[in-house]
């Protein structure tokens, strides 16, 4: 398909899929290297390896997570849609458990981002697992995008893998459900309005997935200073203060990165947060 038809049915449908961005044996290198880590003595000693790590820029201090996000098969997808000049402006490591309980409910992921125009960011959700219906993948819901960004309400529900349980309130069963199955080594793509939800892992092997926030360097920021990495092209607009690439696993270099980054996240996130408050006290 022709980027440009390419790109026009992401806008349409609101998510392209599948796209094969790695080679199967790629696919669980990267595997290996994240279960490597993920059992090391240094990831057992951290208190909150989830929200301090993984959540947001594990590849700021995590090099085969910095190597993952330079792919050129994963930089491709997302020059389909966004064009030649590539940020990065966040990426995120899920592991869902075998005989996992946890689900994700339907939301987002714009509300707490801040990032616009929303038409020049592309979420890339790579597949280091099989993601089935069955061991927890998400659903998406077509079209629903074109709705723009809804109000966020918080539910209590212990399983639920969102910090506040958010749900948009959006009817979703107006819309067709799409599943995201892929095979290791696939990615699918959605757009930031895009309606999407995840269930439990009913089998016995772990679900595990990186997610790539790219943009393209006309994006900016609004609440305040933020940062990206420069992954591909040029940055000709300097919207954003742009990481450095980590030379090897928690280098004092890449830790103070990282640590500022999370710091500007963080403040992002809080402001992002109040607005939708707001939004939801008017809706």
């Amino acid at each position: 398909m022709r980027a440009s038809a390419l790109r026009d049915r992401f806008l349409d449908d609101g998510y392209h899929l599948p796209v094969r961005v790695l080679s199967v044996a790629q696919a669980e290198a990267y595997r290996r290297r994240f279960e490597a880590f993920d059992e090391s003595p240094r990831a057992a000693a951290m208190p909150d390896i989830h929200n301090d790590v993984y959540l947001f820029k594990p590849h700021l201090i995590l090099k085969w997570a910095d190597d993952l996000v330079h792919e050129p098969g994963v930089i491709d997808a997302a020059v389909s849609v966004l064009g030649d000049d590539i940020l990065c402006w966040s990426a995120g490591l899920f592991r869902k458990a075998p005989h996992s309980q946890s689900y994700v409910s339907w939301h987002q992921d714009a509300v707490y981002y801040g990032l616009s125009p929303v038409d020049r960011v592309v979420r890339v959700w790579i597949a280091l697992t099989p993601a089935t219906m069955a061991n927890g993948t998400m659903e998406f819901a077509r079209g629903a995008h074109r709705l723009g960004l809804r109000p966020h309400r918080p539910a209590d529900a212990a399983d639920n893998l969102l910090t506040k349980g958010e749900t948009a309130e959006i009817d979703i069963d107006r819309f067709e459900r799409v599943p995201v199955e892929l095979a290791a080594g696939e990615a699918s793509m959605h757009h930031l309005h895009l309606p999407h939800a995840s269930g439990a892992n009913g089998t016995a092997e772990p679900r595990i997935n990186l997610v790539v926030t790219y943009i393209a360097p006309v994006v900016s920021q609004a609440y305040g200073e933020d940062s990206a990495m420069l992954v591909r092209g040029e940055d000709r607009h300097g919207q954003f203060t742009l990481d450095p690439r980590p030379t090897r696993d928690f280098t004092p270099d890449a830790a103070a990165a990282h640590a500022r980054a999370m710091r500007l996240r963080r403040q992002v996130f809080a402001a992002a947060a109040a607005d939708n408050d707001r939004r939801e006290r008017t809706a």
